[in-house]
């Protein structure tokens, strides 16, 4: 029979769209469970895994490879897949079936992994999207394993963040400190720019005490991402300064005086605070420390060194006086030493304490401060030779460090800090006196010669005021001298200033009040000279100001 409604009326065509899928997939799972149509058997381990091949290859690239091309597998009965797990394998075959999967803590790393083989993107992609929901403290080491295993960007930038954001929590648990060294260096050197200094420092002692005896070789490699100048003063005088471990570490050198450097509070070149000159030891008086105070013009006494010295050196650092090393006068005979004693001027009881000495026994050598650091440079050692040496002590550390040598011995030398440099001045080369001058760079540890002084000097004083190194007196290796002459670094230039109203050599000398002042010393007839004078660079005049009440001569003197 045949119908036909054609022409018999106005409406328009329809189209009609019915979802089959759910239908078909619905029917195909029911034929899967009831093994009808089943032409393929997945075989994971001792689990065989009923499928079709049909649905296995829309679902999974592996799959839809292995049958559409002429692999052996296409005309097999069974297939088998090795090295994944065989749980998560049935599961995503139900999903295929169902397009239905629970994924939780339990199971998500097997279901990212195997979805990841089977090239199942679906379910890979939902992996991924619970992973950046569950990110924890405890997890987060696991959850960046799997995002490098299975280079996954938006999993790993998660990781990062995550990190940054918690790294106080995260370098503080188990789960940090178990890492591998190559690990933990990976993890803090993508992270040591990204937060505080003292949170890098934090992670890295945590992770090498938590197994010292396995991990403590690994401090001085992990040390380099410690950028202690920015570490907060508080950190680094209170927790790095005190800590066994670093101190131990021979390498640390110009690190740690960075630091210093950038969380010292400044010596500085002009300070108008100066109330007295400190003079301690000397040839006379080698146990004596007399304070002069710049307004009574009063001499006081202060406890005495416990061990005498002359031809030593003195400065302060945030109001502690440390005297170093010199000539020790036993039963008439000289004889170098390194030990350091300090006092701490704040304190009720004025007390001397012992620090750590230095490694070479000098005495007539230079020393000047930068910022909180101690520099020593030449000098005369044990045997009485001349040196080119040079240390620098760490007050947190309590620690000497060794530097480059200058270019020369020098003996009986200046050495001053201007403009985070030093410069080594004069001195006694073995052979002659000498006028030559060296700048110490303490960024690279490296000497460069600068313009040579007017006059050859030794047993002189050298200081820095208003921006200017000053040279003053000393001994030409003819006479004593009252000449001065002053360094302008920015020209490389000297020039003679007024002289001294009397000629000194063996004398100290220090900046307070913004003027210089000179003690001691002696002259041409080697008799002591008692006054006290004091330089003007505004007016270029000496002024004698005061007397000393004893012989004060290869003595060392700061202004406090």
């Amino acid at each position: 029979m045949s119908f036909s409604i054609c022409g018999t009326c106005s409406v328009d065509e329809q189209t009609h769209n019915i979802d089959h899928a759910s239908d078909l997939l619905q029917f195909a799972n029911e034929s899967r469970q009831d093994d009808r149509f089943n032409d393929i058997i997945i075989r994971v381990g001792e689990k065989n895994i009923p499928a079709n091949k049909m649905v296995l290859s829309c679902y999974s690239k592996y799959f839809n490879t292995m049958f559409k091309s002429e692999m052996k597998e296409k005309y097999k009965d069974a297939v088998e897949v090795h090295g994944v797990d065989a749980e998560s394998v049935e599961k995503l075959v139900d999903f295929m079936y169902t397009g239905k999967i629970n994924i939780n803590t339990n199971n998500v790393c097997d279901l990212l992994a195997v979805s990841d083989f089977l090239q199942i993107l679906s379910v890979r992609k939902l992996c991924i999207e619970y992973l950046l929901t569950t990110i924890t403290q405890q997890n987060c080491f696991t959850i960046q394993g799997l995002a490098n295993c299975f280079t996954i960007p938006q999993l790993t930038e998660k990781f990062n963040n995550f990190i940054v954001e918690n790294y106080q929590q995260v370098v503080s648990g188990d789960h940090f400190k178990k890492l591998l060294k190559d690990d933990v260096i990976k993890l803090i050197q993508l992270t040591h720019n990204k937060v505080s200094s003292d949170l890098v420092y934090t992670a890295v002692m945590n992770w090498v005490k938590f197994d010292l005896a396995s991990n403590e070789s690994y401090l001085s490699e992990l040390f380099k991402f410690v950028d202690l100048g920015e570490m907060s003063p508080k950190m680094l005088e209170d927790v790095v300064s005190v800590e066994p471990l670093v101190r131990k570490l021979d390498d640390l050198g110009w690190a740690f005086h960075d630091a210093v450097v950038q969380r010292a509070k400044g010596t500085g070149e002009v300070n108008y605070a100066e109330k007295s000159l400190i003079s301690l030891g000397g040839n006379k008086s080698l146990t004596k420390v007399t304070k002069f105070d710049l307004e009574t013009k009063q001499w006081s006494q202060l406890p005495d060194l416990p061990v005498g010295r002359q031809l030593a050196a003195a400065v302060v650092i945030d109001d502690v006086l440390y005297q170093l090393a010199g000539d020790l006068q036993t039963d008439g005979k000289e004889t170098a030493t390194n030990i350091v004693y300090r006092m701490k001027l704040k304190e009720k009881v004025l007390k001397w304490e012992k620090v750590a000495s230095m490694n070479v026994k000098r005495y007539v050598f230079g020393s000047a401060v930068i910022n909180g650091v101690i520099f020593v440079f030449g000098g005369g050692d044990e045997s009485r030779t001349k040196v080119s040496s040079g240390e620098s002590y760490v007050v947190p550390l309590n620690k000497w460090i060794q530097l480059k040598p200058m270019k020369i011995s020098r003996y009986g030398h200046c050495l001053v800090a201007h403009n985070g440099h030093l410069y080594s001045l004069g001195g006694f080369d073995g052979k002659q006196f000498i006028c030559s001058v060296e700048r110490y760079d303490p960024s690279s540890d490296e000497w460069k010669d600068v313009a040579s002084m007017k006059t050859p000097r030794s047993l002189f004083t050298a200081v820095v005021l208003n921006n200017v190194i000053y040279a003053i007196g000393g001994h030409d290796g003819k006479q004593t001298l009252k000449s001065v002459e002053k360094y302008n670094a920015d020209d490389d230039t000297w020039v003679y200033v007024k002289d001294m109203n009397m000629e000194r050599s063996h004398h100290a000398a220090c900046v307070a009040r913004n003027k210089i002042y000179l003690v001691g010393g002696v002259d041409s007839n080697r008799k002591v000279v008692k006054s006290i004078e004091c330089y003007d660079d505004q007016t270029d005049k000496w002024s004698v100001v005061g007397e000393t009440e004893v012989e004060l001569y290869n003595h060392s003197m700061v202004a406090v």
